[in-house]
């Protein structure tokens, strides 16, 4: 009868014990979920360069482009629910935006930045999505994303300020060809009064 009595009180305590430990993980993963719906990611004062008068003329012409600055913009202070809907539309962006270049900004640096920043946005939506997250992955993953966009601004900047001085000098070349012509024509001629 003690041996019944033990064997039926071990089983009830282990049992016990096994459900405790089954509702840890449940008040873990709650205080995590909470946390994370709290925390806001990136950078709160994350800002872009601006465009150059002569590159924003060629922006207006690449509309998702303003699209994609709205989206990295969005995941900066943002909740991680945001990150991941974000996320999405960001990566749906840079595919639109690495298919339609236009012709004047389709240059090879430009291009090579435009697939940096694209694999900055796969980048953030992959650790967002993650089933376990690593909070400073994400902070890293947006502050590259930031930086990759950044640099795709400077590269279309300086493009146009390279294609403004490389028309500056040719307008020199030319004139001061115009120049040269007149003189030798001048030199070459004889004066009208003198016959």
């Amino acid at each position: 009868m003690i041996r019944a009595f033990l064997y039926f009180s071990g089983i009830c305590i282990f049992f016990v014990v096994l459900s405790c430990k089954d509702n840890q993980p449940a008040v873990a993963t709650t205080n995590t979920k909470q946390i994370t719906d709290i925390k806001l990611f990136g950078n709160p004062d994350a800002m872009l360069p601006d465009f150059s008068q002569s590159s924003e003329n060629y922006i207006s012409q690449w509309p998702v482009f303003d699209d994609l600055i709205t989206e990295v913009l969005a995941i900066n202070q943002a909740s991680l629910k945001t990150i991941q809907q974000r996320s999405n539309i960001l990566v749906s962006r840079m595919d639109s935006l690495t298919k339609n270049i236009p012709d004047t900004l389709n240059t090879q640096p430009i291009y090579a930045r435009v697939i940096v920043t694209k694999t900055r946005a796969a980048i953030v939506k992959q650790v967002a999505n993650k089933s376990r997250l690593d909070t400073l992955a994400m902070q890293q993953a947006i502050s590259q994303m930031n930086l990759a966009t950044a640099n795709l601004i400077i590269q279309i900047n300086e493009k146009f300020e390279k294609d403004t001085q490389d028309n500056t000098v040719k307008n020199n070349e030319l004139q001061e060809q115009e120049v040269l012509k007149k003189r030798l024509y001048s030199e070459q001629t004889p004066p009208l009064g003198n016959k």
